[in-house]
């Protein structure tokens, strides 16, 4: 046998870590970040008395035990291998976007001559930098421009400190996040890269529309090497050409501190809320028009941004709860009955304002409008909903439903009406208490007993022919996957080479029509789902996602091919269903021919029989 060697590219949902207890399950990182290892997962055969060379230095391989260690080998078998690659190499600074994408390099080598190769890309990031340019504008904007308005006065009272201080927590958490995914491979989000480049894209956007905006006003936060760069380098080409600088002059126009007026809120009147929350509301309108660019400089992301965009929010929302506070040091000088008004009140809610009794000029001038809490989601809420459909119209993303960001998947939502809901939204963002606590650790994950897998498998029609022994085989080796409210576990459309058992919850089915629309096929428990794509390789024939979450095991073709071989049974029985669930389906959507799909799936399973 010819040596050979491939990367195993990286598959949104998989982490390299899967590859020690699901074989074949694995991919490589796609993505790195300086204060991290990078993995890369190699599948290599033939290479008995061969050297692994990456990058122009040879590498001695690994593998990973059942407990998730490595152990370094040498390369007598035929299997996947693991690279662990650290300090890598580039310029990470603004002149270079605080990124690099360096190029990947595999060679095997036998006597000094490459007898096999493969090459691959990574995106590096340093983290570290991510956020500076909003530090720049808190140090060297507000807090400046605030002693010029109010000398000796807090800049925690400057109209723009709100959005600046819950979207930096925001950022924090998301970022804690994605170091969870990339560093630790941990599985909070399918694709963390895509969500690295859109905030990478985002703050760059911002920052540097603000600086251009205030250039005249407050003077360059630029160093000169920061400005040649911004303005000559190709690199900032793409984001030069979408700088909203004309947007940002008119959010800086409502940066005036109200100072004087009744009533009074300790060192400013109490109508700088409102001035607070004009500048929020235009700040948040025009960093949206940020957004919609920086994910088109990200890329698309069809099939797994609507739950990254459900984790996003509910970080927002976080950051809401927890900072809210601290943004409006006006309401610790406000009598509490007021100040929960201003926080809590809640439009056309006649109970709440039954409890809410407040005398006096400002719930006047609020009006019957949410409080700080519910404006700031509801804003964040409809803002992303509002990025989402345009995205979607350019193919740059998808969701299903009326809208990517339901109301069923708000923590805000889930505290005020349905507190038993908190938990199961924390817990799938990876938080440890079930409280809107912010800065736990993110855990490992939620995994039950594999004896209520092997229960459901057994007792779902395809897989009750095999024996106790079959059943606890599979049951060992899928992986578990825990999903949010209305998250998606399989999208219409891509191919897929897994099935998915669900153990816990109900998910809901739907067909997407040529016209966009998508039908509703009804809901289901203890069910097993995605057969089809595994054995034919055929596109996904529907989308499935969990309705108040759910928990799914996942079983790929490298699992279940050696009983389909030794089980003819399983192979009729898996047909039979198929063909039935085919049928349903073409009553929806009148244009699925299951004979086609039989007997393609007769003749994939014939070939793969007899290779």
């Amino acid at each position: 046998m010819l040596p050979s060697v491939r990367i195993i590219p990286f598959s949104p949902g998989r982490r390299p870590t899967d590859e020690a207890r699901h074989p074949g399950m694995g991919s490589s990182d796609a993505v790195a970040f300086l204060e991290g290892d990078y993995y890369l997962l190699l599948a290599i055969s033939g290479a008995a008395g061969c050297e692994l060379v990456v990058g122009g230095r040879v590498v001695v391989p690994a593998v990973f035990d059942e407990d998730g260690s490595l152990r370094e080998t040498s390369l007598e078998q035929d299997r996947t291998y693991v690279v662990v690659l650290g300090d890598l190499p580039g310029t990470y600074a603004f002149e270079t976007l605080f990124s690099q994408q360096l190029a990947l390099e595999v060679r095997l080598t036998r006597d000094g001559t490459t007898v096999a190769s493969d090459e691959g890309r990574l995106e590096v990031y340093d983290v570290a930098r991510m956020g500076s340019l909003y530090e720049r504008i808190v140090e060297r904007l507000v807090k400046p421009d605030t002693a010029r308005q109010a000398p000796g006065l807090s800049h925690a009272y400057h109209p723009w400190f709100p959005v600046l201080l819950i979207g930096a927590h925001k950022a924090e958490l998301y970022t804690r996040a994605l170091v969870g995914d990339i560093v630790h491979k941990r599985r909070h989000l399918a694709d963390p890269g895509w969500l690295v480049r859109v905030g990478l894209h985002l703050e760059l956007l911002t920052a540097l529309g603000i600086v251009e905006a205030v250039k005249d006003d407050a003077g360059d936060l630029l160093s000169a090497e920061e400005r040649e760069a911004f303005e000559r380098s190709p690199a900032f080409a793409e984001i030069r050409s979408r700088v909203n600088v004309e947007g940002w002059r008119g959010v800086w126009a409502l940066r005036q501190i109200v100072t004087r007026g009744l009533p009074r809120a300790g060192p400013v009147s109490a109508l700088n809320l409102l001035a607070k929350r004009r500048a929020t509301l235009e700040f948040l309108h025009v960093h949206h028009e940020d957004l919609q660019h920086a994910i088109e400089l990200a890329g698309p992301n069809v099939e797994h941004a609507q739950e990254t965009w459900h984790r996003v929010f509910r970080d927002a929302e976080r950051a809401v709860l927890r900072q809210t506070p601290d943004a409006f040091p006006e309401l610790a000088d406000l009598p509490a009955e007021m100040r929960r008004f201003v926080l809590w009140h809640r439009q056309g809610q006649v109970g709440l304002r039954r409890v809410l009794r407040v005398p006096g000029p400002l719930p006047k001038l609020l009006g019957d409008q949410d409080g700080l809490f519910g404006s700031a989601c509801n804003q964040y809420r409809a803002s992303m909903n509002h990025v989402a459909v345009w995205a979607r119209e350019r193919g740059l993303m998808d969701h299903t439903g009326e809208e990517a960001v339901p109301r069923a998947v708000s923590l805000f939502e889930a505290h005020v009406n349905q507190p038993s809901r908190v938990a199961l939204l924390q817990r799938r963002d990876g938080y440890d208490s079930d409280h809107l606590e912010v800065g736990a650790e993110l855990p490992a994950g939620y995994e039950p007993p594999l004896k209520v897998l092997a229960e459901l498998l057994g007792a779902t029609a395809p897989f009750s022919i095999l024996s106790a022994e079959e059943i606890a085989l599979l049951a060992r080796t899928a992986r578990p996957q825990l999903f949010g409210p209305l998250e998606r576990i399989i999208v219409q459309g891509p191919q897929g080479d897994s099935l998915f058992a669900v153990v816990d919850g109900t998910v809901e089915v739907f067909l997407r029509r040529a016209d966009g629309t998508d039908v509703p096929l009804g809901t289901r428990q203890d069910t097993v789902l995605g057969e089809m794509g595994l054995l034919t390789g055929a596109p996904r024939s529907a989308t499935v996602r969990a309705l108040d979450g759910a928990l799914v095991y996942e079983v790929g073709r490298r699992q279940l091919q050696p009983l389909l071989a030794a089980r003819p049974e399983l192979f009729e029985a898996l047909q039979a269903g198929m063909v039935a669930r085919l049928q349903t389906q073409a009553s929806f959507l009148e244009r699925y021919d299951a004979a086609r799909c039989v007997t393609a799936f007769t003749r994939r399973f014939a070939k793969s029989s007899s290779a």
